[in-house]
């Protein structure tokens, strides 16, 4: 059985994507696009945010590294408020949970919090009854600028909690914020691009990056992000641009990036990072080129169209791979969380989308052939008004089975599908390649088997005489045939009350004779007697 994030279910499934990115997350930047690309993906991981949690169901505990991605990443494109402030609410009640207690202090986590609590425009000084600002400060330290854990398990504290952790001290006016800054900019490598690991000597006289091979791609795109709101002073500003051209040299000519050293293929994870990195230090185009990459790998209605991905539009595969065994068995328990972190970071990536074959908005015609239509039997359907060539899917939520296919020359595709078990009027929808290019048109679905009442004027007719003969309780305008011995004698349509009348012929015949009625089909029927008399 599938279980997608739509029904509720954030599961997970164990995925190399690496210790960093599943602490990487987006920037909010201003005035950025809310393409309907990036809005299907918020919507799509929305709606697996419960209580303010996404919820790891395979190994059951509550995931506040990715909670957080998502709440920066709703954040980022506006129109979530109500989201994240339920997952602020949610995680200033269980911030111990996820940043330490006693003495325990995680680094990264709680700079990563306290970046979390400015977004959604709390006081990080007094969020979840913690002063987060004071909390970060006292884990950088005073003279190296260095982030680093307070834990008996050692210290694991890495560039993107020290990315985080300038980000939030200078929104804060931190007066830690040079120093951290600075030991953030001592792991730039010679090639532009930062490292992931820090020192293991804290005591090292050198604690920056000495080896260009240990630069890695998703760890200088979240260093950007925690530089970017210092890019006036011109120190900061020489690095951004460094980074930004290492980004653009690591991109793929698929337009796609690989990540550090255990996501080092191609994905979305590491694409969108890079994606909103381009963005900040200006490279427009190679942005946009990554975030088209993304797109063939988020959900459409029409990609999905006759898989087990169908309803799950918005989600982003991780990779090729990925996207292609979930089409056969749908985002389920084993691999929702893997799904779940990809569409985080994609949201703000997907926002520098530019569709590179714009198409206008359209309404398709859709027209059901012959009026009405037996249950599950087949069904003509005429669709105008697509581009040529155009993909669609055309699909009913009433029970159609989805198929998918292309117009032809002319905009235009005939479509023969089976109709659903219930009767009734059922929609039928067609969507195109792109949002805002949709149809829809109704199927009148008949039960293929009725009885309805039928008469005749008079039980007894002379030979060779005339009967008029009655029926009601059909669909309006359903077909009708009147049989007679084994014969058809006459036909029509019902009136719009669901009535037919006709008169026929009895023939030379005498006895006891039935006169059949039948509408759309031949199990549709209605039977009435009389008996011929010289």
């Amino acid at each position: 059985m599938k279980h997608s994030l739509r029904r509720g279910v954030v599961a997970t499934a164990v995925v190399a994507l690496g210790a960093g990115l599943l602490g990487a997350a987006p920037a909010a930047q201003a005035d950025i696009s809310r393409t309907p690309q990036a809005v299907n993906a918020a919507d799509w991981l929305s709606h697996g945010i419960v209580d303010g949690v996404l919820h790891n169901q395979q190994y059951d505990f509550d995931d506040w590294g990715l909670t957080i991605d998502a709440l920066l990443s709703l954040q980022s494109i506006g129109g979530y408020r109500a989201k994240v402030a339920d997952i602020a609410d949610a995680l200033g009640d269980h911030l111990g949970d996820y940043v330490g207690t006693g003495a325990e202090k995680y680094a990264g986590a709680t700079a990563k919090s306290l970046v979390a609590a400015q977004a959604a425009g709390r006081d990080a000084t007094s969020f979840g009854g913690t002063n987060l600002v004071a909390d970060t400060e006292a884990l950088v330290d005073d003279t190296t600028g260095r982030l680093g854990d307070v834990s008996e398990y050692g210290d694991y504290a890495n560039v993107f909690g020290q990315s985080y952790a300038v980000r939030g001290l200078a929104a804060a006016a931190s007066p830690e914020t040079a120093t951290a800054t600075g030991f953030l900019l001592e792991q730039q490598c010679e090639n532009g691009g930062f490292r992931l690991d820090l020192t293991a000597d804290k005591t090292a006289a050198d604690q920056g990056c000495s080896d260009p091979a240990e630069a890695q791609v998703d760890a200088t795109a979240i260093a950007v992000e925690g530089l970017a709101s210092q890019a006036s002073d011109t120190t900061v500003q020489a690095a951004l641009d460094r980074a930004g051209s290492y980004l653009e040299a690591q991109q793929d000519a698929s337009g796609g990036f690989g990540g550090g050293p255990s996501t080092e293929a191609v994905n979305t994870n590491s694409t969108a990072v890079a994606t909103v990195a381009l963005e900040l230090v200006g490279r427009g185009d190679a942005a946009a080129r990554a975030a088209a990459w993304i797109v063939q790998r988020q959900v459409s209605v029409y990609s999905a169209c006759g898989t087990d991905l169908d309803g799950e539009q918005g989600a982003v595969a991780y990779d090729d791979a990925a996207l292609a065994s979930a089409e056969d068995t749908g985002i389920t328990a084993s691999n929702a969380d893997q799904w779940a972190r990809a569409t985080a970071p994609a949201i703000a990536a997907l926002a520098s989308y530019q569709d590179p074959e714009p198409l206008p908005r359209a309404a398709f015609t859709v027209t059901a052939a012959g009026g009405y239509v037996a249950s599950d039997a087949r069904a003509r359907v005429t669709v105008t008004g697509m581009a040529a060539g155009e993909r669609y899917c055309v699909y009913s939520s009433e029970g159609l089975a989805a198929r998918a296919g292309r117009a032809d020359a002319e905009g235009k595709a005939t479509i023969t599908v089976t109709a659903p078990s219930a009767a009734g009027t059922r929609p039928l929808y067609v969507y195109g390649e792109r949002d805002s290019r949709s149809g829809q048109g109704t199927l009148k679905v008949l039960a293929s088997s009725a009885r309805f009442p039928a008469s005749v004027g008079a039980t007894r007719v002379k030979v060779n005489g005339k009967v008029r003969v009655n029926a009601r309780g059909l669909a309006p305008g359903e077909p009708v045939r009147v049989y007679y011995r084994s014969r058809y004698v006459a036909t029509g349509k019902a009136s719009s009350t669901g009535r037919f009348t006709t008169v026929i012929g009895v023939g030379p015949a005498t006895g006891r004779k039935t006169v059949f009625v039948r509408g759309l089909t031949n199990t549709r029927q209605g039977t009435a007697t009389l008996t011929v008399v010289r």
